[in-house]
């Protein structure tokens, strides 16, 4: 009898294992609340869209005129000529370092210093100008490795040998635009599985909030949502942080050294961050990538991949290395932001796999993981382009890259909160939950067994630390996440020939046609083409449609949610633009109907 109950035990689990793993393949979520369809890496209907080369060409630049090692600067007499300078009488470089003490519109040049051949790097920013016949005729930007200043007496006691139990842990956040989980994998293999080898835990049902970064960013570093920043914390077109404390603030306050950086000149809010009444961290690599786009005079777009023969996501990645060593006695808290690369581009972060593996690999050797929180996220995934026309790229696009990597240390001091952090890989989270996590891994206190185990029992809200069990319950609307980007997805796709198809499709451009009504300058769009239509939710007295069509003139690729009330149809949410729009609503400002709006 006994052995028969411990066969029928086993027998029960190895059924339970395999019943996981079909369940997998078949769904990325299945609970009571949310199911989410499982798709693998590469399907039919993406094969030819993923394999496509990257866009992103390789870094190369005429021979560099300056050049600099970690401590001078000199010039190349060897390539002078090549910048038709023939008489060295007339040529003359000079050395200015700059800096900000208070945001990135009010940045500060030093003197000029005249040199001919070589100067010592003195400074964290530097640029260079070299002059023929008093004109201008190069330009470059250097970043030198200066943060000796940083100040490790205010070092926190608890990293004291003699508590070491008590020992705090780095956060170190990089941000990886426009991601999705599966997109990660497919682009980023070798990273993929350094993480995994490590026992990174991967989770499946992060959604996002918004359409684009700001909606996604906010409720993650500040708890609120990206409408109650705009309405709360923006005041005479400043950002109010004492309304509004972002997450780095919070960080400081517990004696964190804190670090902020994006790989290009849009930053990590937009133009949130040039209204920030001061610099926002201890360490800030904003005014150096700010002042890089000098070098793009001719150039409008924010995103460039090369700076010189460099990438500047491998600056970004070089300066968070050298801030790390720096910190190493010291606790720390960096949000990093790749955009360079990953912004423009479905199968573009290809380029960085060597790279960030590398990167990795140097923190885990150096130790420097073995006291590190390393959390690897996006804010959504590919926003345009052929892949958002397939159903798999639509839900790609609300599931984004969250990646959470503890030390061991971590998961045996609080093997309750490590626990239930993997129970919830598959439950559906949103950056609201990660906002909680950081306040978690701010006081630790709080991730005792005895204070987890209060905490699960607490009924359950829209914000919900990962180390607090989330319900099977958990729904999108439960939440907040409105239906448009809830990749819950319970649909039925309407056929070709179903006239509710073509009733749905028509009556999504009558609803965007009410929006730029007030808008003049705006053509009236048309139905050119119908995707598809799902019918989502049908309770008797009214139904939910999901619906992707291709209006002209323009163009435009519009997927949106329709709520059918009897005979009213009603739009839910926003409407997505799934191609790029370019120059086409210049007319407008209004970044909603930007996505609509086609200049007449």
């Amino acid at each position: 009898m006994y052995f028969s109950t411990i066969f029928c035990c086993i027998l029960v689990t190895a059924i339970e294992e395999v019943l996981m793993i079909i369940t997998s393949e078949l769904f990325t979520i299945r609970t009571e609340g949310c199911t989410i369809p499982g798709f693998s890496k590469v399907t039919d209907s993406i094969k030819m869209i993923v394999a496509a080369p990257p866009l992103t060409r390789n870094c190369s630049t005429p021979e560099k005129l300056v050049r600099a090692n970690i401590s001078h600067i000199w010039v190349a007499h060897e390539v002078i000529y090549s910048y038709n300078v023939f008489r060295e009488d007339t040529f003359y470089c000079c050395y200015k370092n700059f800096s900000s003490s208070t945001n990135i519109e009010n940045i500060m040049y030093s003197e000029c210093k005249e040199f001919l051949n070589v100067i010592k790097a003195e400074h964290e920013f530097v640029q260079i100008e070299c002059y023929h016949l008093d004109e201008v005729i190069y330009t470059d930007f250097f970043l030198f490795d200066f943060h000796e200043e940083i100040n490790t007496s205010q070092t926190d006691s608890s990293l004291d040998n003699n508590s070491h139990s008590q020992e705090p842990f780095n956060v170190l956040i990089l941000g990886i635009e426009s991601m999705s989980r599966l997109n990660f994998h497919r682009t980023m293999p070798k990273t993929t599985r350094f993480l995994k080898e490590r026992g990174a835990v991967e989770l499946h049902g992060y959604n996002k909030l918004g359409d684009n970064s700001l909606p996604n960013l906010f409720p993650l570093l500040s708890g609120f949502s990206y409408k109650y920043v705009k309405q709360t914390c923006i005041q005479n077109n400043i950002f109010n942080v004492d309304k509004c404390a972002l997450i780095w603030d919070s960080f400081k306050e517990k004696g964190f050294h804190t670090a902020l950086g994006s790989d290009s000149i849009a930053g990590l809010l937009g133009n949130y961050e040039y209204t920030l009444p001061r610099i926002p961290t201890d360490s800030y690599l904003q005014p150096f990538i700010f002042e890089t786009r000098k070098l793009f005079k001719n150039q409008q777009y924010n995103f460039h991949p090369c700076m010189g023969s460099k990438y500047f996501y491998r600056i970004l990645l070089d300066y968070i290395y050298e801030l790390a060593q720096h910190l190493i006695l010291h606790k720390f808290f960096g949000i990093f932001w790749e955009e360079s690369i990953s912004h423009e581009d479905l199968n573009s972060p290809h380029i960085m796999d060597d790279s960030y593996v590398n990167f990795l690999s140097k923190l885990h050797k150096n130790d420097y993981l073995n006291r590190t929180v390393l959390i690897i996220l996006s804010d959504h995934g590919m926003r345009w382009g052929k892949i958002v026309e397939t159903e798999q790229g639509r839900l790609e696009e609300r599931l984004p890259l969250l990646n959470v990597l503890f030390p061991e240390q971590f998961k045996q001091r609080y093997k309750l909160a490590f626990r239930n952090i993997q129970h919830n890989v598959h439950r559906l989270t949103t950056p609201y939950d990660i906002h909680e996590t950081l306040l978690d891994l701010i006081n630790l206190n709080s991730l005792d067994d005895s204070k987890i185990k209060q905490r699960s029992s607490a009924p359950s809200s829209n914000k919900s630390s990962l180390f607090v069990p989330i319900s099977a319950i958990r729904s999108c609307s439960s939440i907040g996440i409105e239906e448009h980007w809830c990749a819950c997805r319970r649909g039925e796709k309407i056929k070709v020939g179903n006239n509710i198809k073509t009733m749905a499709a028509t009556n999504l451009v009558v609803q965007i046609n009410k929006l730029l009504k007030k808008y003049p300058q705006c053509h009236k769009l048309t139905l050119s083409y119908i995707y598809d239509v799902y019918l989502v939710e049908n309770n008797g007295n009214w139904r939910i449609y999901t619906v992707m069509v291709k209006t002209e003139p323009g163009g435009g690729i519009l997927d949106g949610t329709l709520t059918q009330d009897k005979s009213r149809w009603l739009i839910s949410g926003t409407v997505s633009r799934l191609n790029l729009y370019r120059n086409q609503s210049d007319c407008v400002e209004n970044e909603d109907i930007k996505l609509y709006c086609y200049c007449g």
